[in-house]
């Protein structure tokens, strides 16, 4: 009579294979997290399920049960990531206790707050936004025009009251991403210019405030007064 190999058995899984359940025991947020850093570092292209699965420790046949196709995990790690960090940012348009440019100082400096917390989608938006692809599509349909349209209707408010700088919502948008956020997303060249000091945590509050003060003088001028309030930025971690 043949033994049975005790991998076989009941509960015991073969040497060097995640058990079935892993990839249900792998928290979502961290799942999320680690795929939506892998597509900023490595692009969509350079980022493999596989890959994934293997740092979390996981199967890839598990992890796409759960998550579906590479492109459905990228789709749910910008979402995921929009919910996360997005609202206090987008949350501005809608503060009805603000006069308008009051809502335009405060989404200024939200705004580089978050630039400051999320370079990593500043990386996706700007190796998204230079090809067209379903990608960008997805992230103009869902998040960037929606944002643009809101901030449109915020610059007719400002105009409404006093004069404004004539600039586009969306060459404003691309100084604020692709200015603020690119400055913060490249760490490595801060450090090799010798500056890597300005970005360090303890100063990056100082430099929202120094990029959004001066975006908004160019902008509006300079305030008078800036309530408390109204220079409030995101904490960064």
């Amino acid at each position: 009579m043949t033994k049975a190999d005790p991998a076989d058995a009941p509960g015991v899984r073969r040497r060097g294979r995640p058990p079935a359940d892993a990839a249900s025991a792998v928290p979502e947020e961290r799942v999320l997290h680690l795929a939506f850093e892998s597509f900023a570092e490595s692009g969509y292209e350079g980022t493999t399920v596989r890959d994934l699965a293997k740092r979390l420790g996981v199967s890839h046949n598990l992890l796409n049960v759960r998550f579906g196709s590479k492109a459905d995990l990228w789709r749910k790690a910008v979402d995921w990531r929009v919910a996360k960090f997005g609202q206090p940012v987008f949350s501005v348009f809608d503060r009805s206790d603000l006069d308008p440019e009051s809502r335009l100082r405060l989404l200024v400096h939200r705004f580089c707050g978050w630039a400051a917390e999320n370079p990593s989608f500043i990386s996706i938006s700007h190796a998204e936004g230079r090809r067209s692809t379903w990608r960008l599509d997805y992230l103009v349909g869902l998040y960037i025009q929606p944002f643009k349209l809101s901030l449109d209707a915020l610059f007719t408010e400002v105009l409404a009251t006093r004069p404004m700088r004539n600039i586009s919502s969306s060459a404003f948008m691309a100084v604020l991403v692709q200015g603020v956020g690119f400055y913060f997303a490249s760490a490595p060249m801060l450090e090799a210019l010798g500056v890597g000091e300005e970005a360090t945590p303890e100063a990056v509050p100082q430099r929202v405030a120094e990029f959004a003060d001066t975006l908004l003088a160019g902008l509006l001028g300079p305030a008078a007064q800036v309530v408390a309030s109204q220079a409030e930025v995101l904490p960064v971690t």
